[in-house]
């Protein structure tokens, strides 16, 4: 029999690191119509409720196969070919080892050390953080970029000395990687105890790392943006209900 939900701490902290793109779904209002009558605004929830309380909230945002299981397998192995270039089992892995080892932070943090948390940017360091951006392009990437869009480029990058403490965007890392182990269980890639397993494998580098989900947020959303080269207004809203929203599994697991 498949295990599709966590089964300590430890694999929870890690799951709610996935939430923001289980609540892509917009399931927080659906789990509140079931919860909602048990949540009483500073009262403490009864040991029993509470117990219920998570059991439910676990089924939303912490199963493996997302509550959906084989219904969305097609679906599963044509995001992970499209956009992550997995075929197979072999592929899954060697994706999540290469986000375990350096993700996108690895490149953000070099890049991020390049420039001063303020100041002006002289021509030296735009040049060798223009160089330190391009070096791993591909061909069929164009590199040809404006020294005027690598000002702009260096100069967000100076504006998230502000927001980002010394864990760079590691909250954008460990999101995906539980994501990817997630789709690829969906996709048959990987069985349940491989994917748990996965997940085990990231919680050293990403577990207690955070002092509160905001802080988490804050470095998923930059991470994203980096990623993307956009901010996402819609993927910013649904950080920001699951920081608020009474039914949020941030709100019953905390990061300290």
């Amino acid at each position: 029999m498949q295990r599709v939900l966590p089964e300590t701490t430890l694999e929870k902290n890690m799951m709610c690191m996935g939430a923001v793109f289980i609540e892509e779904n917009f399931l927080l209002d659906d789990l509140y119509e079931i919860i909602g009558s048990d949540l009483v605004e500073g009262q403490e929830l009864a040991g029993d409720v509470k117990e219920q309380v998570l059991e439910e909230v676990g089924e939303y945002f912490f199963r493996l196969d997302m509550n959906w299981g084989d219904e969305i397998k097609a679906d599963c192995i044509e995001i992970l070919q499209d956009y992550w270039g997995v075929k197979s089992r072999e592929d899954a892995l060697k994706n999540l080892e290469d986000i375990r080892q350096q993700g996108h932070r690895v490149k953000f943090n070099v890049l991020r050390g390049i420039v001063p948390a303020d100041g002006n940017l002289d021509h030296h360091t735009l040049e060798k953080f223009k160089q330190v951006f391009t070096f791993d392009f591909s061909e069929d990437k164009p590199a040809q970029i404006s020294d005027e869009d690598i000002r702009k480029l260096a100069q967000w990058f100076q504006r998230t000395h502000k927001f980002l403490g010394q864990n760079g965007i590691l909250a954008w890392d460990a999101a995906r990687f539980v994501h990817l182990a997630r789709l690829s269980f969906v996709a048959g890639y990987l069985n349940d105890n491989e994917a748990w397993a996965e997940i085990l494998k990231m919680a050293p580098i990403a577990d207690d790392k955070f002092h509160n989900w905001m802080e988490f947020s804050q470095s998923f959303l930059i991470g994203r943006t980096f990623w993307s080269g956009s901010e996402d207004p819609q993927v910013k809203k649904i950080c920001e209900r699951l920081l608020g929203h009474p039914a949020s599994p941030w709100n019953f697991y905390p990061l300290s």
